[in-house]
């Protein structure tokens, strides 16, 4: 159902299920969605299509307290506004047209629910008050979270860049807002959970049916909004068993906690609108951060001419000297790199609107669809459209200074990755690729590069069951180990490539556990000790459950397999090491070389 679309196809469907499918398929892939976007255009701006989201609700959304009308069996028409000029008319309308489309998230404490009013004016002004704006500090803070999301993020040398940017965009949060690592759980749930639910009511409701999106939304936002609230309190009160661990400090000295910031602000805002702010400003920043991301990657690979290049020349060009360590200093040059790709394939793909009365009924809804063949933007650089119009426009992204810094150093940083590059799908060779749910929320971008470029050093944990009759094998592996102790010496050190080994019984002597630390191939490092020292091994194996076939020394790549399949990864994947690069060929010359 993805083929090119063709609206009289589409005014023909026998059923308006069948249109709404149709649309859907369109929708779904970035190609047919901008060929929609550019035909809607050609025939005037504006497609309406049948929603399956018609069911009655009593919500804000709707603006009244009246019995909820009997349920309506067929689809509900919704507009579709592809044309540049409606849109920002749209936007700019508040009489008209209303955000309360949002409040079935929050109710009517989501920012974005709000239309312009007391509260609205409160929570823009604290917005401005309390949130750093100034590009220095945010690229810090950026820089700062995206260094803690690679210690497990890029762990291997296969890593998802959704997930990658998902979770820097979540350390992000931590450290702007003034969280403690142990609440790091809550916030990723409630983030997590709250972005699903801000798609599914942008979008997705109108093609598929998921009741748990919301309430499960609403509850971990819920709990997030309880210790927000006792944070702010306790940043007032300044209560440090409540601030306990808040204090992080990769966060830069030049970044005030916004809940700190919030607690001391002199203003008539209540403690829970307060809370309110902060949980709806991260909402929006992680999930739209990622998607920006995985799309701006993905157009620099697809890029005819060269936009890859350039970009792995600028993060490389950082990556040397001083300033590795440090932010960028090519901001500018950045968002002249991605605000192309992000302009026509923008990561808020569209935005709700409903048309109101005088009274404040709800009259209609429309989707505004922005970017991706509907932007129609003629100007270079960056679109205002996709952030909400300029500042002048009522409801203008509050978000883009943040996001924008946040965007940068992820991008920078995996463009720095050695041989950076696209995961294959094994059963056919063909790029795996960005994979969006219904075309707009990034869920999956398989990556790959030289990890070992970055880290020499990999761990080994290999747990074996000692057979029955346990006492008397585990005393005979003690005597084993004892006795192969200086074989086991000299053929580690001659191997110049082992760190560390060591061998421990663990669960009251029932387990025995090879641990070792080694640069290079896991297999060739495995295979040098099967042959090597293959007739220890095989008395060791002869005192555990399931040993691979013996003698190793005839069997090395099975012996490898074996450790292989026994192995315990480090929890998480996370492995520190001090000397990252360092190899112990050149630890064993320097140290020889002396002072």
């Amino acid at each position: 159902m993805t083929q090119t679309p063709d609206l009289t196809d589409f005014r023909d469907a026998i059923s308006d299920d069948r249109r709404n499918r149709m649309l859907l398929a369109w929708l779904a892939d970035d190609k047919t969605r901008a060929a929609l976007f550019k035909l809607t255009n050609a025939n005037g701006g504006r497609l309406c299509f049948p929603s399956r989201d018609a069911t009655p609700r009593h919500c804000d959304c709707d603006g009244f307290d009246e019995p909820v009308p009997a349920v309506n069996p067929r689809h509900a028409p919704v507009t579709l506004v592809t044309d540049r000029v409606q849109i920002e008319e749209i936007l700019l309308d508040t009489t008209n047209y209303s955000n309360r489309v949002y409040s079935e998230l929050g109710g009517g404490n989501f920012m974005l629910a709000i239309d312009p009013g007391p509260l609205h004016t409160a929570q823009r002004e604290a917005f401005s008050a309390c949130f750093p704006h100034s590009i220095p500090p945010l690229l810090e803070l950026a820089h700062a979270a995206c260094q803690s999301a690679s210690v497990l993020g890029l762990r291997g040398p296969d890593f998802d860049l959704a997930q990658h940017a998902e979770q820097a965009g979540l350390r992000f949060c931590q450290l702007l807002f003034g969280y403690s690592a142990t609440d790091f759980p809550l916030l990723e749930a409630a983030i997590r959970a709250g972005y699903k639910a801000l798609v599914y009511q942008v979008m997705e409701r109108h093609f598929i049916t998921d009741p748990t999106l919301i309430p499960t939304a609403r509850m971990t936002a819920a709990k997030l909004l309880t210790r927000t609230s006792a944070l702010i309190d306790a940043y007032e009160s300044r209560d440090d068993d409540v601030l306990k661990g808040c204090d992080d400090p990769s966060r830069p000295g030049s970044v005030s906690p916004v809940l700190k910031e919030l607690a001391l602000l002199n203003s008539a805002m209540n403690g829970e609108q307060r809370a309110h702010l902060a949980l709806g400003s991260a909402v929006g920043t992680v999930g739209n951060v990622q998607a920006a991301v995985c799309i701006a990657v993905k157009a620099l690979f697809a890029s005819p001419d060269s936009l890859l290049t350039k970009a792995r020349a600028l993060a490389l060009s950082e990556c040397d000297g001083a300033s590795a360590n440090a932010p960028t200093g090519k901001m500018d040059e950045w968002i002249a790199l991605l605000s192309g790709p992000l302009r026509d394939n923008p990561p808020i793909t569209y935005l709700p609107r409903i048309s109101v009365d005088r009274d404040g009924r709800k009259t209609g809804e429309f989707l505004l669809a922005l970017g991706g063949g509907s932007a129609q933007y003629t100007g270079r650089g960056d679109d205002p459209l996709v952030w909400g119009l300029p500042k002048q426009a009522k409801h203008w992204c509050a978000g883009q200074a943040l996001a924008w810094p946040l965007i940068v150093e992820v991008v920078r940083q995996v463009m720095a990755l050695p041989h950076l590059a696209q995961c294959l799908d094994p059963a056919n060779a063909t790029v795996k690729g960005l994979e969006k749910r219904h075309g707009f929320a990034c869920t999956s971008y398989p990556l790959t590069y030289r990890r070992d470029r970055r880290r020499a050093q990999w761990c080994l944990n290999v747990a074996m069951r000692i057979k029955s009759p346990v006492r008397e094998n585990a005393d005979q592996l003690r005597q084993i180990i004892r006795a192969g102790a200086p074989r086991i010496e000299r053929a580690l050190r001659e191997a110049r490539h082992v760190h560390f080994a060591w061998f421990e019984l663990i669960e009251s002597d029932t387990v025995l556990v090879l641990h070792t630390v080694y640069d290079g191939p896991f297999d060739a490092y495995v295979e040098h000790f099967a042959l090597r020292t293959g007739d220890l091994f095989d008395a060791l194996f002869s005192c555990i459950e399931d040993p691979p076939p013996m003698p190793v020394d005839k069997f090395p790549h099975e012996f490898a397999a074996h450790l292989r399949r026994y192995d315990r990864a480090p929890a998480l994947g996370y492995f520190f090491s001090a000397y990252p690069t360092i190899e112990v060929a050149r630890i064993v010359r320097d140290e020889a070389r002396g002072p």
